[in-house]
């Protein structure tokens, strides 16, 4: 059983920067709030991660037009994750003003072809992040025939893997071709938390293996089912990138408001589970 007393608290850094709007510069300061994992590395509530040097912010896993696609399979739930994601993408490139964004892989969600739903959001998403930033683009395994969206939002075509300064940015589903720094997403990481009356929360998180500098971003999709690390062994073969290791020797970090909370290993809440 995973309880409250595992975990390591770590207050998320603070920058303020000074709203250049007013008069002295000295008006209402916008609050950044993150916690640092590396030297190259800043993980944000919600979801993203901010590459330092390069002022780059990376996320993955939107499936935007899921809820189209489980409404083929009789399931109906409101579609409103798209408004939900665009809300949280303007409020991070409007605290941080990165020199870009990208998606880590599976910006749509249906394999076989683009549903109307996928050519109404990804439009919507990449026509309105490019007025404010560069959106790029890495292919995820779910990204079929997505480029016909891409080329009419006049965004560049999708990438096998982007390299951001010593950075590598995948998908996950494949290996990647350059050595070093790796960020992805594709396993959809989550941790169930229970307390001692026994109360759980399933709450997405982050994967971080400082010995092999690999990170995996939790999904932003907010129906895209997250993959429970710990009760879920076969998340280990989910990606050869993880095939040297697994996961058992990745730290999963979780956001509770503005705080990370790192845990222990994989292996080592599997072992005490």
């Amino acid at each position: 059983m995973i309880t409250k007393t595992i975990y390591t608290p770590h207050r998320s850094r603070k920058v303020v920067v000074a709203n250049m709007l007013s008069g002295n510069g000295l008006g209402d300061a916008v609050i950044v709030r993150g916690y640092r994992i590396s030297d190259w590395a800043e993980l944000l509530p919600g979801g993203a991660v901010l590459l330092s040097d390069e002022n780059v912010i990376v996320v993955a896993d939107l499936h935007l037009g899921c809820e189209a696609a489980l409404e083929y399979e009789g399931l109906s739930i409101p579609r409103v994750q798209t408004k939900k994601i665009m809300e949280y993408m303007e409020s991070v490139i409007r605290e941080i003003g990165p020199n870009s964004v990208v998606v880590a892989g599976d910006l749509k969600h249906n394999f076989s072809r683009n549903l109307m739903q996928e050519w109404r959001d990804v439009r919507t998403f990449v026509s309105e992040l490019a007025n404010r930033t560069p959106v790029r683009v890495v292919k995820g395994n779910h990204d079929n025939f997505l480029n016909l969206i891409l080329r009419e939002c006049g965004a560049p075509p999708m990438k096998s893997e982007l390299r951001i300064g010593n950075i590598t940015v995948v998908h996950g589903h494949k290996s990647a071709t350059e050595r070093g720094s790796i960020v992805m997403g594709h396993i959809h990481p989550s941790l169930t938390l229970r307390d001692s009356a026994s109360v759980s929360v399933k709450d997405r998180c982050f994967l971080w293996n400082p010995e092999k500098q690999l990170l995996v971003l939790p999904a932003l999709s907010l129906v895209a089912a997250g993959v429970d690390v710990i009760a879920s062994p076969d998340a280990d073969a989910m990606s050869p990138l993880l095939s040297a290791g697994g996961l058992p020797e990745c730290l999963p970090i979780v956001f509770a408001g503005e705080k990370a909370l790192k845990f222990p290993s994989i292996g080592d809440l599997r072992r005490s589970n």
